[in-house]
Formats: structure tokens, sequence, C-alpha cells
């Protein structure tokens, strides 16, 4: 382009140097030249080409005085003034006038005749007046380049970091669809182990069941044979030497504990719970060690290991479910006799603060120092015992998870070869109301608030069963019973329960007109009254239409119980089981507590129905599930014979319709004077985002939150 604008100059000049003159040509070249090197410079820099282009411009004007003197060529010093003022600022367009303005007029002097100050005053004055407009348009002009330049610089920073971001965001979409599924599939992963965590809770419901069925009847044999040989008036005719009376006795507690295991095992398959429940009480620790000594006294003899006893007298007593404490000791105590060949076991007690420290010390071969933190893992084991066979690894760490359960803690202390210490730490009190600024009290202070600070629900009439699942299972609250009207009221305006649980209808009735005849000041009418008929023994007997219902294994105290529930004059009894050794016990039983009573035996349903067929009897003990005709084939066919409806029934049973489960079938909360909407709909909220129990709890006076628990 350079090249075709000379061209064309040149051509110009061409044809004007062979009509006028060769001057002007000159000019041009030279104005050519200059655009040429200052181009060429501009690579080097702007400030240098503006240089170039300035100087170069005077130069020219110079020459054009030179070549042209009659012509005004200083007055286009203007220019160079204005393209330095321009590109180099106000100082280079300043010292252009001065430098250039000088040599400009010294070279017109030289070839003008004309006056000096006129020259002078063309130059300069008209530089100097060129310069201040320039400097004056050029300050706001250049205000304005500057802005869109720097606008135009940011706006290219920003499309850059826009593009930028765009490709994050396309990354970052990516990243989000490929997390989708991955949630998605986790998702599907977690509803499939829920599934199965379903499926395995079904099965083991299922596998508790069918082990208890299997267990109960053998150990209602253990426990009845046993109870007929040791605790019967008549044990002392058997002429039984003391050591075998010693060891009967022994049987009998150790088979009673089972039992009490085995109704465990049964309530977490069939009660919604989501923790092992407690049935607490208060309890003398002296009471609890002094039995798990006697379990496991015969042991120590046979092994010839000592067992010492230290607890000191005045040990508080604890709130804690000595079936638990027991069976903790029970287990400590069995593991320190397979791991200890001399010496012996000492258990001592000892209060420290807030809680009652139990230790369990052995002379044994000791736990290694790399072994203890695994001490309490599920199926870990230490070495071969010293005798006896190797524990299941199970026994310790349910011990630790029984006394975490009552608020305590379990922890051990072992040198190798010297023996071992376990210790067990239970709280004083009731640990589900002590709070941090309780520890500053002394003991006695603080269990006389946790005493009268408890909540309290009250339950009406309630069968033996309901009462020990609300004890074991509504934690943190103090379980009253009220057993008439008058018990209601009072105990409404003693301890102001939180609720009232009725089992029934007639139990809800019977606490809404204690209330209702209560003083109308009372705040007793605003507490809830909650209808939950739980399936107990009694109800399954209701619907069965017998006397009663018995699970196996069953004590000579229950059969005492419905024996004279049958009749005092009872003179002719049909037991009827399959199994020959369940019949041999409760004939035994039967002949002892009531020794005029004949009676007969049916190994199955029909053989029960031609045996009343003979001879109606007085009383039947019916097994549910036998071979052939079942104990429901007898019940049906007892209904359908006039002759045989009216005979009492009493089912024994080891597995039947209690495997259903003890479930609600209804629940009702009810009010003297109705629920208001707030109060309703805390209710419902309760139901619906508390987990299960919280909603068990009436809204406290002034409580717009709601059922708390």
């Amino acid at each position: 382009m350079f090249l075709v604008v000379a061209f064309a100059i040149l051509l110009l000049d061409g044809v004007y140097i062979t009509s006028i003159d060769v001057g002007p040509s000159y000019l041009a070249l030279a104005l050519v030249a200059l655009v040429g090197v200052a181009y060429r410079c501009l690579r080097l820099g702007l400030a240098l080409a503006s240089i170039v282009l300035t100087v170069g411009l005077v130069g020219v004007i110079c020459l054009a005085e030179l070549i042209l003197p009659s012509a005004p060529s200083a007055a286009a010093l203007c220019i160079p003034i204005l393209v330095a003022t321009v590109l180099l600022g106000t100082w280079a367009g300043l010292a252009t006038l001065a430098l250039g303005g000088a040599v400009i007029v010294s070279v017109a002097l030289e070839v003008t005749s004309g006056p000096a100050s006129h020259v002078v005053i063309l130059t300069f004055g008209l530089g100097g007046l060129v310069l201040a407009c320039a400097v004056v348009l050029w300050h706001s002009f250049y205000t304005v380049l500057d802005w869109s330049w720097t606008s135009y610089v940011e706006a290219q920073e920003r499309s850059a970091e826009l593009r930028k971001r765009q490709v994050e965001l396309g990354r970052l979409n990516q990243s989000l669809v490929l997390a989708y599924d991955q949630i998605r599939q986790t998702s599907a992963q977690l509803e499939r182990a829920r599934q199965a965590a379903e499926e395995a809770r079904r099965l083991k419901s299922e596998f508790a069941a069918s082990v208890s069925h299997e267990l109960r009847t053998p150990l209602n044999l253990i426990i009845g044979l046993s109870e007929l040989m040791v605790v019967t008036p008549h044990a002392n005719a058997l002429g039984l030497p003391d050591a075998c009376r010693a060891d009967l006795e022994a049987i009998y507690r150790n088979a009673c504990h089972i039992s009490n295991l085995i109704d465990d095992v049964l309530d977490l398959s069939q009660i919604e719970a989501h923790h092992m429940g407690l049935l607490r009480e208060w309890t003398s620790l002296r009471d609890v060690v002094s039995q798990a000594v006697a379990t496991v006294q015969t042991l120590f003899e046979n092994t010839g290991l000592t067992l010492d006893v230290d607890i000191p007298e005045g040990l508080p007593r604890l709130f804690v479910d000595p079936v638990r404490v027991r069976q903790i000791l029970i287990n400590l105590l069995n593991n320190a006799v397979r791991f200890t060949e001399e010496g012996g076991v000492t258990i001592s007690a000892r209060v420290e603060g807030n809680q009652v420290v139990i230790d369990v010390s052995d002379t044994g071969t000791g736990i290694a120092l790399p072994d203890l933190p695994g001490v309490f893992q599920e199926f870990w084991r230490s070495g071969e015992p010293r005798r006896g066979r190797r524990g299941s690894g199970l026994g310790l760490a349910v011990s630790k998870r029984f006394a975490e359960l009552h608020g305590g803690n379990m922890w051990v202390t072992s040198v190798l070869g010297q023996g071992s210490t376990f210790s067990v730490s239970l709280p004083l009190g009731d640990p589900a109301v002590v709070n941090d600024a309780e520890l500053t009290l002394s003991y006695w202070q603080r269990l006389e608030q946790q005493t009268t600070s408890r909540s309290t629900v009250l339950l009406v009439d309630p069968e033996p069963e309901v009462l020990r699942v609300f004890q074991r299972y509504l934690d943190g609250y103090q379980v009253a019973v009220a057993r008439d009207g008058k018990s209601v009221a009072g105990l409404v305006e003693q301890s102001a329960p939180q609720a009232i649980i009725a089992g029934s209808v007639a139990d809800r009735d019977l606490a809404r007109r204690s209330l209702q005849s209560a003083d109308p000041t009372r705040q007793g009418l605003r507490i809830p009254i909650i209808t939950c008929g739980l399936r107990t023994s009694k109800n399954i007997a209701q619907q069965l239409g017998v006397l009663d219902y018995l699970v196996k294994p069953v004590t000579q105290q229950q059969l005492q119980r419905v024996l004279r529930r049958i009749g005092r004059g009872l003179r002719e009894l049909l037991i009827v089981d399959d199994d020959p050794e369940m019949l041999h016990l409760l004939t035994r039983v039967v002949g002892a507590l009531m020794p005029r009573c004949q009676v007969r035996t049916a190994a199955d349903g029909w053989q029960a129905i031609d045996l009343l067929g003979e001879q109606p009897a007085q009383g039947i003990l019916l097994d549910l599930l036998m071979p052939g005709l079942d104990g429901y084939g007898v019940l049906s066919h007892l209904r359908h014979d006039a002759r045989l409806a009216a005979i009492p029934v009493v089912v024994i049973t080891a597995r039947g319709a209690e495997d259903d489960g003890l479930v609600v079938d209804s629940l009702e909360i009810s009010q003297v004077g109705g629920l208001h909407v707030g109060e309703l709909c805390q209710w419902i909220r309760a139901g619906l985002h508390e987990r299960p129990g919280r909603a068990l709890v009436s809204p406290g006076p002034g409580d717009p939150s709601g059922p708390v628990g």
C-alpha cells in the first residue's frame, strides 16, 4: 500500500514538474521518505516513531523554506506541533514549538529579505495558538480515548474470562451429570440394601421365633423338674444330699436366667424398637453381685480358684436393669475362669463422682498391650484359654453394650502374665435426666432432683405384660400405675403426668371420668389420654375363647394361678401335648399342686377328642402346635359340641399366635374438653416427623413447639 501511494505521488509530481516546477516534487519525495522511515521506526516503539515523524516534519518545513522562499512555509510549523502534542504530550509540543520554531525562523531569515518580526510572529504566534488549542482540545479527547481503550481492554478481558467460565461451566455440568448418575446408582443400591435389610429382619424374626420354639420346651422341662425337686414344699422328702441340692439350685437359677434371655430375644424380634430396652428398677448392687456369684460359685469350686467379693457397706442403690448387670458380671467371671490357672478373681466396687465403678480382677495370663484396643470388638478372642472351650468372642462386646445402654462404660487394664482388671461404670440415679449443671451437686441432692423431675406417664389398670413393655421401652419416663378411678385422680394430682395411657376403651373411660370428677381448676383436665390396645396374652386368650394363654416355659406359680381360676374343687384335668416329657412334667406339677386331682393325658388332638367324648373333664391344658389335629382344631371342636363348650381351657404353647408380634391395632389420642386445632396439628406433626416414641409425650404448658421427647 505504501509503495502504491508513493508511486501515485511520484506520478502526480512528474505531471506537476512538466507543467510548473521541480521544487514541490522534492517536498513530496521528502514526505514519502519521512513516512517510510517513521513507519519502520514504529516497530521499535511508538515514541521513537513519533519523534522521527516530528523532527522529519520540521526538516521538511525547513526544506520548503529553502526551495520556496516566497511561500509562507513557516506557518506549517503547526503541523509538527500538533503531531508532537497528540502523540508525545504537551511538553513535546512545547519543545517542538521552541526548537522547531527557532530552526525554521533562522532558515527563513536566511532566505528571505522581509522583516524578521513578521516571520517570528507568524511562526511562534501561530504555533503557540495551535499548541494551546491542541492542549485544550486534546485533553478531553485523550480522556475519551483512554476510557474507550480501557473499556475495550476490560471488555476483551471479560470476554476471555467469560469464555473460560463457559468452559468451566461445561465441565461442571458434565460433572453434575456424572454425579447425578452416581447418585441414581447409589440410590438404587441403597434401595436394594434396604430391601435386603428388611428381608434379613424378617428372617431374623422368623429365626428367633423358631429357635425360641425349640428352646422353650426343653427349658420348661429343666425349670419345671428342678423346681419340683428344690423349690416345692415336698423337696425335703426327696432326701437329696446338700451337694446335689446346691447343684440343682444352680441349674434352676441358670435355667431361669436363660429363660429371661429368650424373652429378650423374642422382644427384639417382635417389638419395633430401635434399641434393646432396659427394665430399670432401684437395685442393690450387693444383691446383684451375690446372684452372679451364686451362679458361677460351683465353677470356681471345681477349678480350685478363689472368688472374693469386696462390696462396701452403704453403697447407694442403682437405677439399673438387674438382669443385664448380672449378665455382665457372669460374662466377666466366666471369662476370668477360662484364662486363670492359679489364684482367683476379686469383685470390688467404689463410688467415683457420679458413678459406681465395679472391678473384676483376675490373676490370669493377662492381655498383651497391642491387643488391648481390640478387646471389646465382636468376635475378638485372645489366645487359647487355660481351661474350657474358646468363647464366641461376643461376651465382652455385648457386656460393653449393656453398660453403655445404662449410660456407663467398660474398659480393661492388663499386664501380660500378671492378670487383667475389667471395670464397669454405672451412673448413680437416673442417667436419662442427668445434665452438666447437676454434676456439681452432691450425690444426694442430684438424686433428689432426678427423682422429682423425672417425667411420668400414668398407665391405667395394665396387665403385667403391658406394664413390662412400657417400663422397658419407654425410656426416660417413669411409669406410674393406677388400678382404679381414685388412684387415677390421686396420681394425677401428685405426679402431674405428661400423658395417661389406657390399654382399652374401658380404661380410657375410667381415666376420663376420674379427670372430669376432679376439681375443674386442676391442670389434669388438659392431660391427653392415649388409648392403645396392645396385643397381649390376655387379648389372645379372648380371641381364642380360652380361660388363659401361657407361653413356655411355664412356672409353678402360673400353673397354680390358672388351676385356681378353673376351680378350687378341681377333680379331673385333661393335659394335651405331643411331647411325652412335657406331659410328664405337667402331670408332676399338677400332682404336686393338687394331689386329689385326677390327670388324664393325650398325645394329640384326636386322642383328646376321644377322651372327652368318653368322659368330659373339668379343665383342659392344651398345646396349640401338634401333629394331626392341632390345638386350634380341638378348640373348634369344643365350640361346636354343646357338652364340651363350657369346659375351661388353658393354652400352653411354645409358639402360636404371639408370633404375630406385640403390636397395637389402633392408637387414639383424646383429651377432656377436646383437642384444640393447634394441639391436634402438634400431635400430627410429631407423628409424621419425629422418631417413634416422641409422639407419646404431650406438649408442655405453654410450649408452642409441640410434643417433645
